[in-house]
């Protein structure tokens, strides 16, 4: 963890805690403020986002204890407020965007890759197809942060934002898209750019691919992706299962299929419950 990361996560530990002093429309108030500025932020060094969100935080406690509320203090229009605060913000660096876009689309690649060598045969990998990929998940990320940017100051009246039934409604179609976006550019790409791995250097290229993607998630202490380790572990397994000549006889040529299949629902299930879990844990802290 670079020394900028270390002082992000200090002053957001500070800021948390600090949070916490705030009361009744002062807390909504400024809760909303902090989810439309970390929205806004995707392209925006985050260290002067955290840093210049922990200083409202301040002046708007020491309002408080003066009996003063965050709208006498701020103005009424604390939209307005976060615009100006954004257009102040200090863009990140070239190599900051980029490390930001690597992760999602590393992500989804350690994801295709697995998912490419569980599948039976030779492994194969389209090129085409991972760059597609690519553009997809850096898509997603951009219209997802958009989306919830654009949410945070809905009229208190609108459905979007007075329903939980509509959120999940549209949530659940928004990620079924991507889900079947994804599987549409798996089946669907042509071979135009293929690069074909043999046993046992696609066992080894796997084990090293997961070694290097496990441990960059326990030493970097990324607690956000824990719960997706057992769907790649489960579906490590079955590749490196159904190229040992030993286990596929035991098994079976025909039922690794089912194999697949069930370590890829066992894995998301645990993913999504994990997950689950996981939030709720950040959202008490």
């Amino acid at each position: 963890m670079s020394g900028k990361d270390k002082r992000v996560k200090e002053i957001r530990n500070k800021l948390n805690e600090l949070e916490k002093e705030l009361k009744g429309t002062n807390a909504t108030f400024f809760e909303d403020l902090r989810g439309y500025l970390i929205t806004s932020s995707l392209f925006y060094e985050e260290l002067d986002v955290t840093e210049q969100t922990y200083n409202v935080c301040v002046d708007l406690i020491e309002a408080q204890e003066n009996g003063q509320t965050a709208q006498e203090y701020f103005g009424k229009d604390s939209r307005k407020l976060a615009d100006s605060m954004i257009k102040n913000f200090k863009h990140a660096s070239y190599r900051e965007v980029i490390e930001l876009i690597l992760l999602p689309v590393g992500i989804y690649w350690a994801i295709t890759f697995i998912s490419n060598f569980a599948t039976k045969g030779a492994l194969k990998i389209n090129i085409l197809e991972y760059l597609l990929i690519a553009l997809l998940s850096v898509g997603m990320i951009v219209i997802v942060f958009e989306a919830v940017h654009k949410s945070i100051y809905l009229s208190e009246n609108n459905l979007l934002r007075k329903s939980k039934v509509i959120q999940f409604i549209i949530g659940t179609i928004f990620f079924s898209c991507i889900i079947g976006t994804f599987v549409a550019i798996s089946v669907f790409t042509p071979p135009v750019w293929i690069v074909k791995f043999l046993y046992p250097s696609d066992v080894i290229l796997m084990l090293t691919i997961i070694a290097i993607f496990l441990g960059w998630i326990i030493i970097g202490k990324k607690r956000e992706l824990y719960s997706i380790t057992p769907f790649i572990i489960l579906m490590a397994a079955v590749g490196i299962a159904q190229r040992i000549p030993a286990v596929l006889t035991i098994v079976g040529a025909n039922n690794i299929k089912f194999l697949a299949v069930g370590a890829a629902i066992i894995g998301f299930l645990i993913n999504i419950v994990w997950g689950r879990i996981l939030i709720k844990k950040m959202a008490r802290k």
